[in-house]
């Protein structure tokens, strides 16, 4: 005690180094401390401004047993309207033994010249245990096991469940690339209802919907006309849905003779009438021009066999080869849902990682 006590006055006597007006000196936060405490030592340095002032470069400890506690930091203030600045260098340090330290100075160079501190002394003191209770001391405890919430595992099973999807789906695009197989497509193929069947059809349709007691005889004309077009275009030949009436009588009268025509005639001009003048025929005349359609559409059909007129839908294989560009896109899909899949593989490890170890 006696040595501490005399170290202690010595620090409490600031070493000033006033020499070209230069002023170091050093503080501490606490002079006595237990042992594992920590305390602050400041060195002040007032000097002119814009001199170049050099710590010492301290690496764990400042004194045997006294160990530095990163970081050391420096702070700067400018006094004097600027003319003179103050650096202060702070350490933070401790002693884990107990033991009267005495630092004799800190040394600090300015301009290359060396200044040196007031000197210093600290004590770290031991714990005065008492033997009946030292059995009452433990070591630290083991860290205790929760247990895993479903929020901290929710991400890791779907970083597994990407994972596995996008690896599955690599490997089948890349089996697919390797084997090149064709392109299969099955494509059905209907038989074209006969001309008359899909004439008379449709007739039947527009008197089951009311078209010759419709108010809209325009429209009932017209969807009248349509379905005789339809027919004479798939029957005879020409492309009668873009001729007018007196051009599709006219192609007809070279096959048949005009008498078996005058009722066709007859509607084609009511119908031209009816769209183009605004005319409102009777209703048993609409009656009768579509039993004229009908009867016009049997007298000319051509006859075919039952069987025809129950076609069965038929089926045909085709086989295509992949092209170049096809088999470069599965390769590339496969390459980059490969890598995609590693990805969320390597995140989901981490992940397992970070929780568990």
């Amino acid at each position: 005690m006696k040595r501490f006590l005399i170290y202690l006055c010595l620090g409490l006597v600031p070493a000033l180094s006033s020499a070209q007006n230069v002023i170091v000196k050093a503080e501490l936060d606490s002079m006595m401390m237990w042992v594992g405490q920590q305390t602050g030592i400041h060195v002040e340095v007032a000097c002119d401004a814009g001199k170049t002032v050099a710590f010492p470069a301290y690496r764990d400890t400042i004194v045997k047993g006294l160990e530095i506690i990163p970081p050391v930091t420096t702070d700067t203030q400018f006094v004097n309207g600027g003319q003179r600045m103050v650096l202060t260098r702070n350490y933070t340090v401790t002693c884990f033994d107990s033991a009267l330290i005495y630092i004799p100075y800190i040394p600090v160079t300015v301009d290359g010249e060396e200044y040196q501190s007031n000197r210093l002394a600290l004590a770290f003191m031991s714990y005065d245990i008492p033997e009946e209770n030292a059995k009452e001391i433990f070591g630290p405890k083991e860290n205790m096991k929760t247990p895993v919430k479903f929020y901290e595992v929710k991400g890791l099973a779907l970083y597994w469940i990407l994972a596995a999807l996008a690896i599955v789906a690599a490997i089948y695009l890349l089996l697919r690339y390797r084997d090149d197989k064709p392109i299969i497509r099955r494509i059905k193929i209907e038989p074209k209802v006969p001309a008359h069947v899909r004439a008379i059809n449709g007739i039947e349709e527009l008197r089951q919907a009311g078209g010759p007691h419709s108010e809209d005889a325009k429209g009932y004309y017209t969807q009248l006309t349509d379905i005789l077009r339809e027919y004479i275009n798939d029957r005879f030949g020409f492309n009668a849905t873009e001729m007018t009436s007196y051009e599709i009588m006219e192609r007809l009268e070279e096959s048949r003779d005009k008498e078996s025509l005058s009722e066709l005639r007859d509607l084609l001009s009511t119908a031209d009438m009816v769209k183009f003048a605004k005319f409102k025929p009777m209703l048993n005349e609409n009656d009768q021009n579509l039993i004229n359609a009908l009867e016009f559409v049997n007298d000319t059909k051509i006859e075919v066999s039952e069987e025809e007129l129950q076609p069965k839908v038929e089926e045909t294989v085709i086989e295509e080869k992949r092209s170049k560009g096809g088999r470069i896109a599965l390769l590339t899909a496969g390459i980059v849902i490969a890598v995609a899949g590693t990805a969320f593989f390597v995140l989901a490890v981490l992940k397992i990682y970070y929780l568990f170890f």
